[in-house]
C-alpha cells in the first residue's frame, strides 16, 4: 500500500507539472531555458553510477540548450559546501545538488538563496533538517530521492523468497554505514521493519571506512575481516546498501569461497559483469536508472528556471529489482529489461520538454 501511495503521489506531481507548463512553449522546438548555465555538484566519489548520472545530466542540458558543468566532491562536506557557495556567486542560473549532508544542507541552501534569490536549486538524496531536528522543505526548491525504502525492501523480499520454507528468520550480514548519508538512512527505514517483524535477523553490520577514497577497496577490506570472524553456518545471505560496496564485498566473498547469496542496491556495467560471472554470489540488485536520475534533476531544474515547477515539490523515483534473467548482452554493453527500470513515465515533463527531448 505504501508503494502504491508513493506512485500515486508521483504521478499527481507529473500531472500538475504538465498542466502548469502547457503554455510555456508557443513554438515547437523552442527552449525557454536556452543559454542558461547550471552546475551539478555531487558529494560522492565518481563511481560508475554517478558518472552515469553526470552523463545523463549533461546530455539532457544540451538538448535543452543549456550548459551543465559537473563537479564531484568525493564525500568531503567542506568541499561540497565551498563549491555550492562559490558557484552560486559565479552567477549560475541553477544548481543541482546531490548527497548534501543532513547536518548542514538546510542552512546552506537557505544561506545561498538569501544571497541569490533568483537562483534555482534542485536536490537529490539530500535531507533538509531544521533546528527542531525535523525534515522540512524549502520554498522554491525541488527535492527528489530514489524510493530508498523500496530499494531495501525489494532485496529483502527477494532473499526471503530464496529461503522460502526456512524455519526462523533469514540471517544476514548487512553492509551499511549508519548516520552517513541520507540515502543510507532512508534505506534503513525499509530494512528495520523486516527486523521488527522477525522476517530477518542481522547477524553483523559491516561498515566500510567512509574516509577511504577507494570505497570499493574499503568494502573489500571490511568484508574480508568479517568473513574471517563469522562462521559460514552463522549467516544465510549478505545485504549491501550500495553497489560500490557490493563490488568489494563480491570480490572478498568469491576469494574466500563464501557461497552465500549476495544482493545490493544500485547497478552499473561492472556490477552486471560480476553478477553474470560463473558461480557468482551476486544474485540481485535493486535500483533506479542513475542516468535517469541525472536527467530528472536537469528536467526539474529546467522547469524551475522556466517558472513551471511547483514550490517545494517532492518526488521519489520508483525502484526495480534486477536479476541475471533481466539482463541482455548487446554489442556495446547490456540492456536491463526489469519492470519499471528507466521508464519514461518516471520523468517529469511538459509540452516543450517533450518537443525538445522526445518524451
Amino acid at each position: 500500500m505504501k508503494h502504491f501511495f508513493t506512485r500515486i503521489c508521483f504521478f499527481l506531481v507529473l500531472a500538475g507539472l504538465l498542466l502548469g507548463c502547457a503554455s510555456t512553449s508557443e513554438n515547437k522546438n523552442s527552449s525557454p531555458v536556452a543559454g542558461k548555465k547550471i552546475a551539478y555538484i555531487i558529494n560522492m566519489a565518481p563511481s560508475d553510477i554517478f558518472l552515469d548520472a553526470a552523463d545523463g545530466a549533461r546530455e539532457t542540458a544540451a538538448k535543452l540548450g543549456m550548459t551543465c558543468n559537473v563537479h564531484f566532491t568525493g564525500g568531503y562536506d567542506s568541499m561540497f559546501i565551498t563549491y555550492v557557495r562559490v558557484l552560486a556567486d559565479e552567477g549560475y542560473d541553477g544548481l543541482f545538488l546531490s548527497h548534501g549532508g543532513a547536518s548542514y544542507s538546510y542552512e546552506l541552501v537557505n544561506e545561498v538563496l538569501a544571497k541569490h534569490p533568483d537562483l534555482k536549486i534542485v536536490t537529490f538524496d539530500t535531507q533538509f533538517i531544521d533546528s527542531n531536528k525535523k525534515e522540512v522543505g524549502i520554498d522554491g526548491v525541488t527535492r527528489f530521492f530514489q524510493d530508498d525504502s523500496q530499494l531495501a525492501s525489494l532485496l529483502l523480499d527477494y532473499l526471503i523468497g530464496l529461503f522460502d520454507g526456512k524455519q526462523g528468520p533469514v540471517r544476514l550480514l548487512k553492509v551499511w554505514v549508519p548516520d552517513y548519508i541520507a540515502a543510507f538512512d532512508r534505506r534503513q527505514k525499509g530494512y528495520v521493519g523486516y527486523e521488527e517483524s522477525g522476517a530477518i535477523e542481522t547477524v553483523l553490520t559491516i561498515s566500510p571506512d567512509v574516509s577511504s577514497p577507494d570505497v570499493e577497496n574499503a568494502a573489500y577490506v571490511a568484508m574480508k575481516k568479517a568473513l574471517e570472524n563469522v562462521p559460514a553456518d552463522d549467516y544465510d545471505a549478505v545485504w549491501v546498501a550500495y553497489d560500490a560496496y557490493g563490488r568489494g564485498v563480491w570480490k572478498a566473498m568469491m576469494e574466500e569461497g563464501a557461497d552465500k547469496p549476495m544482493v545490493s542496491v544500485d547497478i552499473c556495467q561492472a556490477d552486471i559483469e560480476m553478477m553474470l560471472s560463473p558461480d557468482s554470489v551476486w544474485k540481485a540488485s535493486s535500483c533506479t536508472d542513475f542516468r535517469a536520475n541525472g536527467e530528472q534533476g536537469v528536467r526539474l531544474l529546467a522547469l524551475e528556471i522556466a517558472g513551471c515547477q511547483e514550490d517545494g515539490s517532492f518526488l521519489e523515483m520508483p525502484a526495480s529489482i534486477v536479476t541475471a534473467d533481466d539482463i541482455i548482452k548487446v554489442k556495446d554493453g547490456y540492456i536491463i529489461t526489469a519492470s519499471g527500470y528507466g521508464d519514461v513515465e518516471n520523468y517529469v515533463s511538459s509540452p516543450w520538454l517533450k518537443d525538445l527531448i522526445g518524451y
